[in-house]
């Protein structure tokens, strides 16, 4: 485990790395919060590397945007400004303030675009929200 970052701390598991200046990891294995303020909480393959963002476990998540974040799931990523998945695998939210509930293989792309659930839905209009079922844009 590393914390390099200044006031950076990792609490235990194994391959862990904070680097970000005041970023937090929580236990798990092979954990990365490398931005100002980033933090992961457990699970294992997470990188938190938008300032200010979170992963609160799962597995191979992605919080790369400003004040994003992922609160588990498989392989997800929240790339867009405050933009958030909460949960699910392999979606996606890269639009500014856009969600994600759960499902798989969802995109939110748009600002203020959500997904809510069910699989391969696309929201990709400027506040579009697509409410479950598949293969919806």
């Amino acid at each position: 485990n590393q914390a390099s970052g200044t006031y950076s701390t990792v609490t235990g598991g194994v391959g862990n790395s904070a680097t970000g200046d005041s970023s937090s990891v929580s236990g798990g294995y092979l954990n990365e919060a490398s931005a100002l303020f980033s933090s992961v909480h457990g699970g294992s393959g997470n990188i938190a590397n938008g300032e200010d963002s979170s992963i609160c476990g799962g597995v191979n998540n992605k919080a790369t945007g400003l004040y994003s974040s992922v609160s588990g799931g498989y392989n997800n990523e929240a790339n867009g400004l405050y933009s958030s998945v909460s949960g699910g695998s392999n979606n996606a939210g890269s639009g500014s303030y856009s969600s994600i509930s759960g499902g798989s293989y969802n995109v939110a792309s748009k600002y203020a675009s959500s997904v809510s659930g069910g699989e391969y839905n696309e929201a990709n209009g400027d506040h579009s929200s697509v409410n479950g079922g598949a293969f919806n844009i």
